[in-house]
């Protein structure tokens, strides 16, 4: 492993930072996914008067690991608020440590191929495929909005996954339809 965790600032002290150097500035946090979903999904906002000057995103697995059996919400909640505080330029001193320490934890679980917290689950997906997140968040979409879920959704890219949640989430998506017909 080529890091120190001792070296990435925690997201409570770069929030402290924020709040210390912008006494009226807020942060304001959406929770993206369903409420109960086991994938949370939220955005955090930084807002200094009427002006959103970062936002960030996160998202977290119930169950994925020791935190997450009790507390994926939270645990969600403050990666999201890492990750705008970052955008708006509190990534520590050094802005090639621009993760938080929370990220960076989570880096060094999975660099040998597993999750120190689950150490019998390895990590197999190959690059460019959606991750079991997207995955999952996708299948609580179609399920919510009562649709069958569609053929090759487990093996579908990054971008056709996120062009499949966009469009569930928008309300524009159309299921295939089925012609009967074997194809080609």
């Amino acid at each position: 492993m080529g890091f120190n965790l001792d070296d990435y600032e925690p997201v409570a002290a770069r929030h402290a930072r924020w709040l210390a150097d912008h006494p009226n500035g807020r942060t304001i946090t959406h929770m993206i996914s369903a409420p109960g979903a086991d994938i949370c999904v939220i955005r955090a906002e930084l807002w200094l008067e009427d002006i959103c000057i970062a936002t960030g995103y996160a998202e977290e697995v119930r169950n994925a690991g020791n935190v997450n059996r009790t507390s994926h919400v939270e645990n969600c909640e403050t990666s999201a608020v890492g990750r705008a505080l970052a955008n708006a330029g509190y990534a520590g001193s050094d802005v090639n440590k621009r993760p938080s320490r929370e990220e960076m934890s989570k880096v060094q679980r999975m660099s040998q191929g597993t999750d120190a917290r689950m150490p019998s689950v390895q990590v197999t997906q190959p690059a460019g495929t959606a991750s079991d997140k997207q995955i999952g968040f996708a299948k609580s979409l179609l399920k919510k909005a009562g649709h069958p879920y569609p053929q090759g959704l487990e093996s579908m890219d990054k971008r056709d996954m996120t062009a499949l949640i966009d469009a569930l989430k928008a309300g524009t998506y159309e299921p295939p339809v089925n012609t009967g017909e074997e194809p080609f």
